[in-house]
């Protein structure tokens, strides 16, 4: 499922009590009164636990946290953070140091 219906699901469920109300991804949730600072709260707790994404306190701002698709944008960055870099390849040269055993 799609990061930014997951959220609206949550926020819908969870947070804001008029479900036949569709919320759009760029409606603002401080100018549309969707989500107050507790509901900021349990969103960064709902993204650690749907996502495995763990908002700082420095990023819990309107850059990232007014919107679905704010929020949904700012999972995705971490999400590539997340990723684990490649592998050193197994053929790789290893550089030859001189063994005790030659001296």
């Amino acid at each position: 499922m799609q990061i930014e219906q997951k959220i609206r699901e949550f926020i819908v469920k969870n947070l804001y009590y008029a479900e036949d109300s569709f919320i759009a991804d760029d409606a603002s949730f401080l100018e549309t009164g969707v989500i107050d600072s507790m509901g900021v709260m349990e969103l960064a707790a709902f993204i650690q636990s749907e996502f495995g994404v763990e908002a700082a306190h420095h990023e819990i701002v309107v850059e990232n946290f007014d919107s679905i698709r704010k929020l949904a944008n700012f999972v995705r960055r971490k999400l590539l953070l997340k990723e684990p870099l490649e592998p050193a390849s197994e053929t790789a040269p290893v550089s030859a140091a001189p063994s005790l055993a030659s001296r």
